[in-house]
C-alpha cells in the first residue's frame, strides 16, 4: 500500500476526509451506487462536494462538482469561466456578456448574467475574484431548477461548480469551499452581516421549508426559518409582523411557536388580529396546544379580556361573546370555525349560532361533511346550520342611504297627492268636478 501511495499519492478518500475535518464538515463514504461526498454548512446553506460520471458510447468522463441550493426568488443568474478560443460561443438563456470593471479579471474570464448591476456588485468582492482566479479550471454558475421534474421548491436554485476529473488537491478543494461560502453570502445577503438586519431575516423567513434530497440532504429550510423568526422577535421591529403572521399556520410546528412568541415580543397591536383566529387551532406545537400559546401571546399584547371571551364561548358560556362589541368579529368567527373539529366543537357551533354568524355557514357545512351528524357535535353543527340558514333567509331592511323619502309607504290617513293630478283611465267618463 505504501508503495502505491508513493506512486499515486494519497487516495481521494484520504484527501476528502482531511478536507472534511478542515471545513468542519462530514465525509460520506460511497458504495456501489452512491459516490463519496463531503458536506459542510456555511450559515444557512449546505455545500456538497461529490463526483458524477457521464457515459457516451464506449467512453465515460468523471466530473467533480460542488453544489449548494439557496433561496433565489429574484431569479438572479450568472456564470463565470476562463476565457478561451471558444469563449464567445453560446449565451445562457436571458444572460449577456458583462464586464465587471476589473480589467485583468475581465480579460481572463467570461462573465455572463441577467442583472448587470448585481453581477458587478458580486465581482466587486475582491476575495471572490481572488478565489476564482486560484482555480486552474472553473465553471461557476447558478442553475435554475424549473419544470415538472425539479425536486426544488419554488424560488430555490443552486450554486454549481464542476470540473473534469477527480480533484484531489486539498488546497484547491478548500479554496472551492471558501469560494462557495463567500458567493452565497454575497448573493443572498449582499455581503452584509445579517444578525441585526430585519430585512434579511424577513427574507430568510419567507424561504420554503422542508428538505431537498438527492441521496443526501442538500438543503434544509426549516432551521434557518426558525432562527429568522426568533431573531425578528429579538429585534422587535413592527415591519416584521406581516411576515411572521404569514407562517402562523405553517406545517412546521416549531416555526409556528417561534412566530407566535416573536409577535408577542414585538408587542405591536397589528399582531392581535392575526393571532385571534388561532385561538381555535386544535393542534399542538412543541408539546403544547397552539391555543394556549396564542392565548399567552394575546395577553402579552393586552388582549386578555378578548381571550377570556373566546375561551368562555369554547367552554359553553356565550354570554360574554354576545355582549362583546369589539372590532374583531371576523377574527373571532374564524377562531370558532377552527375549533369546530376539536373537543370544543359542539360549543363552537352553538356560539356561531348565538352570535348569528351567517358568514360561518360554508365552514359549518364543510365540517358537517366530515363528521357523523348523529353524534353530539354533528347535531350541534346541523342545528347551527339550520338556525343560520333561517336567519340568512330573512328579508333585510334596505340601507338607509338607499331609500328616498318619496318612496316610503304612506299611512292610510296621511294626505296624498291631489286626486285631480292622477292619470285617468281611458274608460273613465269625463265630467266637470264642479257641482251644478
Amino acid at each position: 500500500m505504501s508503495f502505491l501511495k508513493s506512486l499515486f499519492g494519497p487516495s481521494r478518500k484520504e484527501i476528502w476526509q482531511q478536507l472534511s475535518a478542515e471545513v468542519g464538515g462530514r465525509f460520506h463514504e460511497g458504495d456501489l451506487f452512491t459516490a463519496s461526498a463531503v458536506q459542510a454548512r456555511a450559515d444557512d446553506w449546505i455545500i456538497t462536494l461529490d463526483t458524477f460520471t457521464v457515459s457516451t458510447g464506449n467512453s465515460s468522463q468523471t466530473y467533480t462538482r460542488l453544489r449548494a441550493p439557496y433561496f433565489n426568488p429574484e431569479g438572479f443568474r450568472f456564470e463565470v469561466y476562463r476565457a478561451s478560443l471558444f469563449s464567445g460561443l453560446g449565451k445562457g438563456l436571458g444572460m449577456q456578456d458583462i464586464e465587471v470593471g476589473h480589467p485583468r479579471f475581465d480579460d481572463d474570464f467570461v462573465i455572463k448574467g441577467n442583472a448587470p448591476g448585481r453581477v458587478r456588485r458580486l465581482f466587486d468582492n475582491k476575495r471572490i475574484r481572488r478565489l476564482i482566479d486560484a482555480q486552474p479550471k472553473i465553471r461557476l454558475s447558478v442553475k435554475a431548477h424549473e419544470g415538472w421534474f425539479s425536486k426544488f421548491p419554488a424560488g430555490v436554485d443552486e450554486l454549481h461548480f464542476q470540473s473534469t476529473g477527480v480533484i484531489k488537491d486539498l488546497t484547491q478543494l478548500r479554496t472551492l469551499f471558501d469560494l462557495f461560502a463567500e458567493v452565497l453570502q454575497q448573493v443572498c445577503h449582499e455581503g452584509e452581516a445579517y444578525e441585526d438586519d430585519v430585512g434579511i431575516h424577513i427574507r430568510r423567513l419567507r424561504a420554503p421549508g422542508g428538505e431537498i434530497k438527492d441521496k443526501l440532504v442538500l438543503w434544509e429550510g426549516d432551521e434557518p426559518r426558525r432562527d429568522a423568526a426568533a431573531a425578528l422577535g429579538r429585534l422587535g421591529d413592527p415591519e416584521a409582523v406581516p411576515a411572521l403572521a404569514s407562517v402562523l399556520r405553517d406545517e412546521d410546528g416549531l416555526l409556528r411557536v417561534q412566530a407566535i412568541e416573536a409577535l408577542a415580543a414585538i408587542r405591536h397591536p397589528d399582531a392581535i388580529g392575526h393571532l385571534i383566529p388561532l385561538l381555535g387551532d386544535t393542534r399542538e406545537a412543541d408539546g403544547q396546544p397552539v391555543r394556549a400559546r396564542v392565548a399567552a401571546a394575546l395577553r402579552q399584547l393586552g388582549a386578555g379580556e378578548l381571550v377570556d371571551t373566546v375561551l368562555a364561548a369554547l367552554g359553553g358560556d356565550c354570554g360574554p361573546l354576545k355582549a362583546d362589541d369589539g372590532g374583531y368579529r371576523g377574527e373571532i368567527i374564524a377562531a370558532l370555525g377552527g375549533a369546530l373539529e376539536g373537543a370544543s366543537g359542539t360549543h363552537a357551533a352553538n356560539a356561531l349560532a348565538e352570535i348569528h354568524a351567517v358568514r360561518a355557514l360554508p365552514r359549518l357545512r364543510e365540517v358537517l361533511r366530515g363528521i357523523d351528524s348523529r353524534e353530539a357535535r354533528g347535531q350541534a353543527v346541523s342545528a347551527a346550520i339550520r338556525r343560520l340558514e333561517a336567519r340568512a333567509a330573512l328579508p333585510r331592511a334596505a340601507a338607509a342611504a338607499d331609500v328616498g323619502v318619496d318612496t316610503l309607504p304612506r299611512s292610510a290617513r296621511a294626505p296624498g297627492p291631489d286626486s285631480r293630478t292622477l292619470p285617468r283611465s281611458s274608460r273613465a267618463r269625463s265630467h266637470d268636478p264642479t257641482p251644478d
